[in-house]
């Protein structure tokens, strides 16, 4: 099969017997799975329990007045909830103690979501990391139709507002039109077929998070988790979720700054990726993702390995 007919496919699923209704999500692919992690395949399990343990990870921020509706309404599947609060100025952390007591609540005092999500899915115990926010925005009961997924051969399962079933009523128009043009600036780097990108609800199974190495501080994490996943070869499912207006407070979201950062992510992860491509095209395809960023150069320079001939017959 030539390579660029798997590039951006689309197959659709549906997700029968859902405690939230049935739902379809879509299969968004790059060339092959899992094809540039050649140590992560062979630690691989086959498939997931029948039953997963499940983490959820929730970074917070003066959430006092959002967080505890948010516990309150999480399904029977959730086995652990892991609260990273970045310097809360209010009871958030109160809150959430007195709402959910065996909720493990962790103090990061490094600035950002994203420093705030690594290290919740860092301390988290589960088969399966779900994170999202505790703002109201996102639905606790979407939460199944995030694992379902996982549990059927997905690696990574992102929500989209922007597919069917899918929605959102808190966008504002500008903030629209800049995801809109986020997400074709991926789609054009990395050529694939997203339809969201910089939202905060996903699902992901633990095996991979030390080989997707995220880096982020910020909003981008978002982006660096799927463009990671992507360039490891993940199978990646988006599921449509709706986003809700938050409950109260302010968002800590600054378009145009976070904006330029998903920018700056975008190219740097496609320059990981050429670095892959040309490594496979070499026969020196790197091991994790901590030698994408040298194999560009190695791979132009130092000889062949005994062996590579073999392998690359």
């Amino acid at each position: 099969m030539d390579e660029r007919s798997t590039r951006g496919a689309e197959n659709w699923f549906e997700q029968r017997g859902a405690e939230v209704g049935p739902v379809r999500f879509v299969e968004r692919r790059r060339g092959d799975r899992r094809n540039g992690e050649r140590r992560v395949v062979d630690e691989e399990v086959s498939s997931l329990p029948k039953r997963p343990t499940v983490s959820l990870v929730i970074p917070t921020r003066n959430e006092a007045r959002n967080v505890a509706d948010v516990l309150q309404r999480l399904p029977d599947m959730v086995d652990e909830v892991v609260l990273v609060d970045a310097r809360s100025a209010d009871v958030t952390k109160l809150m959430a103690r007195s709402t959910r007591h065996d909720i493990r609540i962790i103090d990061e005092p490094a600035a950002g979501k994203g420093s705030a999500l690594r290290a919740g899915l860092a301390a988290a115990h589960g088969d399966v990391l779900v994170a999202m926010d505790a703002d109201g925005s996102m639905s606790p009961e979407e939460i199944p139709r995030f694992v379902h997924p996982l549990t059927h051969g997905f690696d990574l399962a992102k929500g989209s507002r922007f597919i069917a079933g899918g929605g959102s009523l808190d966008i504002t128009p500008i903030r629209r039109l800049g995801n809109r043009a986020l997400v074709e600036a991926a789609n054009f780097l990395l050529d694939v077929r997203y339809t969201d990108l910089c939202y905060g609800f996903f699902a992901l199974r633990r095996i991979f998070l030390e080989s997707l190495d995220l880096r982020s501080k910020g909003f981008e994490i978002e982006t660096e988790i799927t463009v990671r996943a992507q360039l490891m070869g993940l199978r990646i499912a988006e599921v449509p979720s709706v986003e809700l207006p938050r409950r109260s407070g302010q968002s800590n979201l600054r378009a145009v700054r976070d904006g330029v950062r998903v920018v700056r992510t975008l190219v740097r992860e496609r320059s990981r990726q050429r670095a892959v491509e040309a490594a496979n095209r070499d026969g020196a395809a790197p091991e994790t993702l901590e030698e994408v960023g040298r194999v560009g150069t190695l791979s132009a320079t130092r000889p062949k390995r005994d062996g590579d001939e073999a392998r690359s017959a």
